[in-house]
């Protein structure tokens, strides 16, 4: 699978079929706002608004700060994938909004 961009596109293409599923998300997606816990298994996220995640879970653990994302604002439009063979299993927001891309 790989990411082409030129002229403010992107492209995302597959070398198999197999590779399709990360890219279609087959259990739909989810947008997640306030600052409760979302136990929602998913991916990928992305960003709808500038956003401080306080949690991100991914096999249960969380990683915020192994990710980098401890106190930091991430900006809207960033994709937030989950590594291959992984679940992201709760996000919990101090601030902003995204969707997640659920299996």
């Amino acid at each position: 699978m790989g990411l082409t961009t030129s002229e403010g596109f992107a492209r995302i293409t597959a070398s198999s079929v197999s590779e399709l599923p990360s890219i279609t998300a087959p259990g739909g997606f989810k947008n997640l706002t306030g600052t409760g816990t979302h136990a929602t298994a998913g991916y990928a996220v992305v960003v709808q608004e500038d956003t401080v995640f306080s949690s991100f879970n991914v096999n249960d653990v969380n990683e915020v700060t192994n990710y980098g994302l401890n106190s930091v604002t991430v900006k809207a439009g960033a994709y937030l994938p989950c590594p291959k063979g992984s679940t992201i299993t709760g996000i919990r927001l101090t601030s902003g909004s995204c969707i997640i891309y659920m299996l």
